[in-house]
């Protein structure tokens, strides 16, 4: 499963999502609302622009707050330098995806930087944890001939009264 599964077969599809120009504090409470840690910032036709995180969000309120400085929108604090994936990207590259870059998060792009969906840590770890479990007892999977005999191996007729090839 891990070499076929892809992006597209675990991103979460419907999301939280902000334009440039919605106000920091409209964005934080919908983050809080949501309990999510960050939502992609996309343009008028959902093409990627950046990531607002609860750090980018922290970080510009303790600036704001220091400073006495009006809180702003967005696009003033959101992350622009970002790292996507394709949608037939596997289960093995998210990991090391993750694992290299560490974030929390991977937004799926198709080849126009159109948002398709985002694939979190957690997506990913519900997947292989998914691949890696044993089947389930009692669920056996069908078994066919062809697996076991090529056509070279089974007899040529098959005995009427006992329904099996001899």
């Amino acid at each position: 499963m891990p070499t076929t599964t892809t992006a597209s077969d675990i991103m979460r599809r419907k999301l939280v999502t902000f334009s440039p120009e919605t106000p920091v504090m409209e964005a934080v409470a919908s983050l809080l609302k949501h309990s999510i840690s960050g939502a992609p910032v996309v343009d008028r036709s959902d093409r990627l622009l950046g990531i607002l995180s609860e750090l980018d969000c922290t970080n510009h309120l303790v600036h704001c707050i220091v400073n006495n400085e009006p809180v702003g929108f967005v696009q003033d604090l959101m992350t622009q330098e970002l790292q996507t994936v394709a949608p037939d990207t596997t289960l093995l590259t998210l990991a090391h995806h993750f694992n290299e870059i560490r974030i929390r998060r991977l937004p799926v792009v198709n080849d126009e930087g159109m948002l398709l969906g985002q694939v979190s840590r957690r997506d990913l770890m519900k997947a292989l944890h998914d691949a890696a479990r044993p089947p389930a007892k009692g669920k056996a999977k069908p078994l066919f001939l062809s697996a076991i005999y090529t056509s070279d191996d089974l007899p040529a007729r098959l005995d009427p009264d006992t329904k099996v090839k001899t």
